[in-house]
Parts: C-alpha cells; sequence; structure tokens
C-alpha cells in the first residue's frame, strides 16, 4: 500500500523555488550575475524566501533543515537591515535649527542621534538561530538511534557529518557568555553551506514536469534558464569506497616494504593511482565547494577515526616513524592536489584528541591519543604559521591534557613574535583543574570565554590568574578572561 508524505508546499517546484532565493550562488547558470546583482535585491528575495518559509511552518510539520535556514538567513538579513541603517544615519550637526531642550537657569541640551543598534541583540539573534539549527539535528539523530543510552551530541554530529565546532559553539551560547559576533556570523555562513551540501543540494535541479528555478526566484523553464545542480552522493558510499582505497594502499604499502620494492618506480605508479582515485572521490567529478567539502571531511573521517593511521595494537611511547613513513607518500600527494585537505585533517585530529580529554580522566595513558598527537605534530610541520594559529586557537578553546601538550610543541619552536601574540593566552586558558569541569561529553564544556579575532596572526590579551588558593575540584581557578567588575556583581 502506498505512503503519502504530506507536505507544507504544494508543488515540489515551490521547495526549489525557495532553494534558489536562498541560494542564488548555486542555483543560478551564471553564479557571476549575483555577485553584479544590487544586494538590495538580493536581500529581498532572501526575505520573501523566509516569509514564505514561516508561511509553511503555520500549515503542518516542516522539515528542520528548512526552518534551520529560513532562521539562519533571518538572523543574517536582521544583521545586514541594522549595517544599512547605521550607515544611512546622518551625523549630528551643531547648528541653529538643531532642536535643543532648554532648562530654567541650567545648561541646554543638544537631542542626541538615535542609538545604533546593540551588538548583545545581535548576538543573540544569532545565537537563537545557530543552536535551534544544531539542537534539532541533534535531537532527531538521537531519536533515530534510540537505545537505552542516549548519544551525545558530539557523537550524534560526527554520525551526521556536522563539524564538532557547531557543537562546541553552540554550547558555548547556550550556558556561557555569548560568543562574540565576528564568531556567530561566520558559524551562521558555515552552517548554511552545510545544510546546503546536506539537504538542498540533494533535491534536484528540476521538477517532475520539468519546471526549473530562475536566477530571480520565478518558477520557468529548465532549459531556457540552463539552472543545472548536482546531486551530492550518499556520504556513507564516500566512505565506504574511501575506507577500501585507503586499506589497499596501506596493504600494497606493507607488501613494498616487505619486498624493499618501497622506492621503485612501479610502486610510485601505484601510490599515484590510489591518489588520484581519492583526488577524484573528495572532488565527486567537480562538485561545488560545499559539497566537496563534505567529500573531504568524509575522507578525513576515515582515516582518522577508523585509525588507519594508527599501527595495530600500538603501546604507549612506541615510535610512529613507521607509520608516518607508510602514509606520508599518499598524504602529501592528496595535500597537493585536494584543496583544505590537509588543516581538514588537522581539524579533525584536534577534535579527536578534545574528545579523548574529555571522555577520560587519565587521557595521559591513552596510546591511541598519543599517536593521533604525534601525527598533528607531523602534520604542522608542513602547514608552517597557518597550521599554528588554527591548532593554536583550538588548543585555547580545548584546554586539556594533549592539546596543552600541542601548544606546548607549537611555542616551543616557534619564533619570538609569535610567541609573544599567543603565549599569554594560551597559558591563561590552560585551566588548572580542567579535569573536574562539569562536561556533557564534549570537549567544549571545560572552555572559557575566549574571543579571538579572525586575522591569522592572533590577538594580545592580558592575562589574569587567580589567588593561589585553591578550593578542591569545585573552587579557585585560572581565568581566561580579567574580570570587568568586582567580585560579587553581576555584569
Amino acid at each position: 500500500m502506498p505512503r503519502y508524505t504530506i507536505t507544507p508546499w504544494r508543488h515540489q517546484r515551490d521547495l526549489l523555488e525557495v532553494r534558489a532565493q536562498l541560494y542564488p550562488q548555486y542555483t543560478t547558470a551564471n553564479p557571476s550575475t549575483v555577485a553584479a546583482a544590487p544586494q538590495q535585491n538580493v536581500q529581498d528575495t532572501r526575505r520573501h524566501a523566509v516569509d514564505r518559509i514561516l508561511a509553511w511552518k503555520l500549515r503542518g510539520n516542516l522539515p528542520h533543515a528548512v526552518e534551520s535556514t529560513a532562521l539562519l538567513v533571518d538572523a543574517i538579513l536582521h544583521h545586514q537591515q541594522q549595517q544599512q541603517q547605521q550607515q544611512v544615519q546622518p551625523q549630528p550637526q551643531t547648528s541653529p535649527n538643531t532642536p535643543t531642550t532648554t532648562i530654567t537657569n541650567g545648561p541646554t541640551y543638544t537631542s542626541a542621534p538615535a542609538p545604533s543598534a546593540s551588538t548583545f541583540a545581535l548576538r543573540a539573534v544569532y545565537s537563537a538561530a545557530f543552536t535551534r539549527f544544531v539542537t534539532g539535528f541533534c535531537d532527531i539523530g538521537r531519536s533515530r538511534a534510540g537505545g537505552l543510552t542516549p548519544a551525545s551530541m558530539l557523537e550524534i554530529a560526527r554520525q551526521i557529518e556536522m563539524p564538532a565546532s557547531f557543537v562546541g559553539l553552540r554550547h558555548e551560547a547556550t550556558h556561557e557568555e555569548l560568543p562574540a559576533l565576528g564568531r556567530l556570523v561566520g558559524a551562521s555562513a558555515e552552517a548554511l553551506e552545510w545544510l546546503w551540501g546536506a539537504y538542498w543540494s540533494r533535491l534536484g535541479g528540476t521538477e517532475e514536469r520539468g519546471g526549473g528555478v530562475g536566477a530571480g526566484g520565478q518558477g520557468t523553464d529548465a532549459g531556457a534558464k540552463g539552472v543545472q545542480v548536482e546531486t551530492a552522493r550518499d556520504l556513507g558510499a564516500v566512505r565506504e569506497e574511501a575506507g577500501q582505497l585507503l586499506r589497499s594502499y596501506r596493504g600494497l604499502r606493507r607488501e613494498a616494504f616487505k619486498r624493499k620494492r618501497q622506492n621503485s618506480r612501479e610502486h610510485r605508479v601505484e601510490v599515484e593511482t590510489v591518489a588520484r582515485a581519492c583526488g577524484e572521490l573528495c572532488s565527486g567529478g567537480g562538485r561545488r565547494g560545499s559539497e566537496q567539502a563534505l567529500r573531504v571531511h568524509a575522507v578525513v573521517g576515515v582515516l582518522v577515526d577508523e585509525k588507519l593511521l594508527l599501527p595495530s595494537n600500538r603501546e604507549l611511547g612506541s615510535a610512529m616513524g613507521p607509520a608516518i613513513t607508510l602514509w606520508s607518500g599518499l598524504l602529501d600527494l592528496l595535500a597537493t592536489t585536494i584543496p583544505d585537505f590537509r588543516p581538514t585533517l588537522i581539524r579533525h585530529c584536534l577534535s579527536v584528541l578534545s574528545s579523548a580529554d574529555a571522555a577520560s580522566a587519565n587521557a595521559d595513558q591513552d596510546a591511541d591519543a598519543e599517536g593521533l598527537y604525534l601525527w598533528t605534530r607531523h602534520f604542522l610541520e608542513s602547514e608552517g604559521e597557518r597550521g599554528a594559529v588554527l591548532a593554536l586557537r583550538w588548543c585555547c578553546l580545548y584546554p586539556g591534557y594533549w592539546t596543552r601538550k600541542l601548544g606546548e610543541d607549537i611555542l616551543a619552536r616557534s619564533d619570538d613574535e609569535f610567541v609573544h601574540i599567543w603565549k599569554g593566552l594560551f597559558e591563561t586558558s590552560a585551566l588548572r583543574d580542567a579535569g573536574s569541569v562539569a562536561t556533557e561529553t564534549v570537549p567544549s564544556e571545560s572552555q572559557q570565554a575566549v574571543e579571538i579575532s579572525g586575522s591569522q596572526d592572533g590577538m594580545r590579551r592580558d592575562s589574569s590568574v587567580s589567588g593561589s588558593n585553591e578550593l578542591g575540584s569545585s573552587g579557585w581557578r585560572r581565568a581566561v578572561i580579567p574580570p570587568s567588575v568586582p567580585i560579587g556583581v553581576v555584569a
């Protein structure tokens, strides 16, 4: 017996039309026309799409991906509107025509201009949209997984290929100070990119009758507008194929070392063949940026999560030289052919290290975490200052045994200027009692309110350290940011 799905939109072309209004850069035949279009026209089109989605919500159940996209875009439009109002706001002038208020036997006051939008209000709008987006997807994953012991948000995020940083930012916005506006703006843009790859790109480019969506958001003939949107392949299939390729490479390398032909021309051709296949798997035949990023993340996840980079039954303190020699040839080729491959690999390794710190009080006895830490050090040697900034930001936001050890290594081999910028922030972020801070099995639970600018040079901050008196597991600890008000006063 057929099963019917009731949707709040009448035709599939209605949903495709909304998609084109929300993501014009992906759904137009010539994306350069989107950049040339007036900003006000783009904003009006996206506002119409958001209002339409909110109307659909009144009709019945709305997919969480659709609702989350509308909320994030709504927050962005609200921010843009406030910026435009500030730009057109006239400056106060002192002239005879300026209205004044006179008080008898008192001074004369000039009326002040209307105050600009509160930064806190904008941060609250972004935080509400972002936390609802992350929480909804994690709740859906938990309900599908079932089981007596519910999985943590971080585990659910990994299962659905959501960046772990989303979960950390969601926790910070929910339980701590609202994140800085710049971080929220960047995270919202990344969330929209993730939603495109995870949901919107899979809708197809045309409706059953051949109707398409034009650049302006009006339903038109697909041939007339030339709209072509490729459907992303299932990430599970990508991971499965990547696992087969990487395991075959490991077998080839082990056999080559066994026969002492690792430097032969034939073996180099075999390595290049595997690297080419992995590159094609990540690119997906010329997929767009967000879809390619998801594929790269899936391949990196196979390498790290399935512990292919680590020797079998590795013991604490054992050398990683043979494993690095085994995999370096392939990883170097992938780093030169796949954009952002090595930074994605570093971020994933850092995420796993943070999880290991949060999952056990004896993280220093974890042999697998030690091996991943050594791999991360090796990757950072090839990235220079860019990789060092990326890693130190993570180490400051997610203090733990392995991240602290990695940060110390980075500072030890950096120049004086780099150390001057980062050392104070890194030292104050390393909480003395980080292991005793309550967590939700995600590393960001022990994170303090650290504000880091988006520049690659880092930022300078004075640090404040609490007194030497220790009050036990829930007593004094280091303060990452100096308090702006006296103790006992609510800011």
